[in-house]
């Protein structure tokens, strides 16, 4: 039995997902249905049966001579109601790039790149500690990662205090011990932040610029799941007004009825 990430793998595969799933972690699955009439088949399992098959939280069905991806689970040999609406973006002949994001309360996929479908949990997520994949379709990679978009704290955020070793004990010197006069100072080497000198280096140190050559590229960002960007509703409220505009309106008015009165004498 295989461990993912694995590439190329032989169809039908079985692979263990190490450490399982949780929210935040997802599955990404990278192939091909070449035939017409070919589907991909593809379970997010408890155990390793395949016959008769483990409980599935997860059934991903691609069936691109039906126009569908249905979506289902699998509880002690029983299939659920398939979930089938959204039609199916994959095509015949065309690789596709599948995406499973597992949260708290529910699945998410995206194909190639562009949010398809939510599957809620009918069976509890830790459970899910393998992945099968079957039927008439070539698989480049499966890969387990983390969605970059919601990110993860650090087991312990704050670094080790480390301590520095105590000095040995010297019993006290009887009369004046003169001190060894201190090391001058280094040479003065410009800040990152400075711009490095044309021709040589900066400071003392000629031919060393800025970055030096043993610091590594950042490495390139993660892709997240591409979450839906839903529309903020319109506000009913009317718009605001300065509150000069309104004490001006009232005085004009207060004015005006005073006009409108006749005197008493």
């Amino acid at each position: 039995m295989a461990t993912i990430p694995v590439y190329s793998p032989v169809i039908p595969f079985l692979g263990l997902i190490p450490g399982g799933l949780q929210p935040g972690r997802m599955i990404r699955i990278k192939g091909i249905i070449q035939n017409h009439g070919e589907r991909c088949q593809i379970h997010l399992q408890t155990g390793a049966a395949l016959n008769p098959r483990d409980d599935c939280p997860l059934h991903i069905s691609i069936r691109p001579h039906e126009f569908v991806i249905g979506r289902n689970s699998i509880q002690r040999q029983v299939i659920g109601a398939e979930e089938r609406h959204g039609g199916c973006p994959v095509r015949v002949g065309e690789s596709f790039d599948l995406l499973i994001l597992a949260e708290a309360t529910q699945y998410k996929l995206a194909i190639n790149g562009v949010h398809f479908c939510t599957f809620s949990h009918r069976l509890p997520l830790y459970n899910v500690k393998f992945i099968s994949v079957s039927g008439g379709c070539v698989i480049y990679s499966i890969q387990s990662e983390a969605d970059s978009a919601i990110g993860s704290l650090p087991s312990n955020p704050y670094p080790p205090i480390v301590h520095p070793p105590a000095a040995p004990y010297a019993p006290p010197s009887l009369g004046f011990v003169p001190q060894a006069p201190l090391p001058p100072p280094p040479p003065y080497t410009p800040t990152p932040t400075y711009p490095p000198i044309v021709g040589g280096g900066g400071g003392h140190y000629p031919g060393q610029g800025w970055p030096p050559a043993s610091v590594p590229p950042p490495p390139p960002p993660q892709p997240a799941y591409p979450h839906p960007v839903y529309p903020t509703p319109p506000s009913h409220h009317p718009p605001a007004v300065p509150f000069s505009v309104l004490f001006k309106e009232e005085l004009q008015a207060k004015i005006e009825q005073i006009k409108g009165k006749p005197r008493n004498y």
